[in-house]
């Protein structure tokens, strides 16, 4: 993989960077129209209106870009996301806005969530491994989660649980949305969120605390 520095070690320009964002997405909708398996590096080229020559510059080949395709999502969810969440007074506000800003986030983005799955699903590593199966990537995930939840039930929002298993269940639930986003183009992301909202601040909830 590349460092985040141009080759040489020299920062990356504006430009540079606009390019690589335009070959991601352009991956992104490669990916979308043919799969994972038939998104070629000639095809992704075409798309974006460049020679594979310019992708070879900024990216390591196709595994390479593909997994920037992946990092990329993250990175431009949490911009997103954090604010909203920081954003949020109290635990169980906070805890709202962690579940609206994570759907709203895959809502505003189906094409590429979908891209991204296809991607963590396939691509693999020189033993045939899948380059994202690593418990350490759902520990950076979960670790943030689990600290709102257990900071909220230090300061009296929050009742008794099992913090870690909560996270999971959110998360769960969270990715259950992303699931059925991709495979059901009418489901009801807002009505989704709605209800999952009411489910975890019940689940959360400390005994005898106003709603």
């Amino acid at each position: 993989m590349r460092p985040e520095n141009s080759p040489g070690g020299r920062q990356r320009s504006f430009i540079e960077e606009a390019r690589r964002r335009q070959i991601i997405a352009s991956a992104v909708e490669v990916i979308s129209e043919v799969g994972y398996g038939n998104a070629s590096l000639a095809r992704i080229a075409k798309h974006a209106g460049v020679s594979k020559g310019v992708i070879s510059y900024h990216f390591e080949g196709k595994d390479d870009l593909m997994t920037q395709l992946v990092i990329q999502l993250y990175v431009s969810g949490a911009e997103y996301m954090v604010p909203l969440i920081a954003a949020a007074e109290g635990a169980r506000n906070r805890l709202r806005a962690y579940l609206e800003s994570n759907l709203s986030f895959i809502e505003a983005n189906r094409n590429y969530v979908a891209a991204m799955t296809d991607v963590v699903m396939n691509l693999r590593d020189s033993e045939g491994k899948r380059t994202f199966d690593d418990p350490n990537g759902e520990r950076e995930i979960l670790d943030p989660l689990v600290l709102m939840l257990r900071e909220g039930q230090e300061g009296g929002d929050f009742g008794e649980f099992d913090a870690v298993i909560m996270a999971k269940s959110i998360r769960d639930s969270i990715d259950s949305a992303a699931g059925r986003s991709i495979r059901e183009p009418d489901f009801d992301m807002s009505k989704y969120s709605a209800h999952l909202c009411k489910v975890f601040d019940s689940a959360t909830r400390k005994a005898g605390r106003d709603r």
